[in-house]
């Protein structure tokens, strides 16, 4: 029922509705670019790309030629850069994703109560590299909050990192945003950086 509310929530978006990521964006960008000049390949995907800001950046910022943006919310997706591939993609009910050499889950998996989901999407993504951001409760298990139409589970770190372990190797997780940037209610963002085993 909770991953219900926030598929709802996202699909209803026809403006992204968080305007402190422009403020985050600059460290994002300071996180990923260096790490994906490192990127053994010429396509990149950003499954729940939101308005395709992120991605935008990275057309002008990287060297990659070949750019695909996934998101569960459909009118988000119709004013992003024609030079992106778009698709909707629901996590609940998967189409085919695209065979890319990087990928970045980023702010998606918070969203998704049923941790079987989650390792589902993660088997399914076979980009060599991925960069997954999720935001974790810094509590001892994790917390889930549905409120006012808003639904999201915050995990904690070492739960998200068995999620991901299962299909990739994690070769780091990182803070990028500064404490003042994040959240007031004890929860942080965190970078996961993995690998698919060879």
């Amino acid at each position: 029922m909770s991953t219900q509310t926030a598929s709802d929530f996202w699909k209803s978006q026809t403006q992204y509705p968080f305007a402190f990521t422009r403020k985050r964006r600059i460290h994002e960008l300071n996180y990923l670019v260096p790490r994906l000049a490192k990127v053994q390949g010429k396509r990149l995907l950003d499954l729940g790309c939101g308005d395709g800001s992120l991605l935008e950046c990275l057309l002008r910022l990287t060297d990659f030629e070949e750019f695909h943006g996934c998101d569960i919310a459909a009118d988000l997706l119709k004013g992003i850069d024609p030079r992106v591939r778009t698709s909707v993609f629901d996590i609940a009910h998967p189409s085919p994703l695209p065979e890319v050499d990087a990928a970045i889950v980023a702010g998606v998996i918070q969203y998704v109560f049923d941790d079987k989901l989650v390792d589902a999407l993660f088997a399914r993504l076979q980009a060599p590299v991925v960069w997954v951001r999720s935001t974790c409760t810094l509590q001892p298990q994790a917390e889930r909050v549905v409120k006012d139409g808003y639904a999201s589970n915050y995990r904690t770190v070492p739960e998200t990192f068995e999620l991901l372990s299962r299909h990739y190797r994690v070769t780091a997780v990182d803070r990028v945003y500064p404490d003042e940037l994040e959240s007031a209610f004890g929860t942080k963002q965190f970078y996961f950086e993995a690998r698919r085993s060879p």
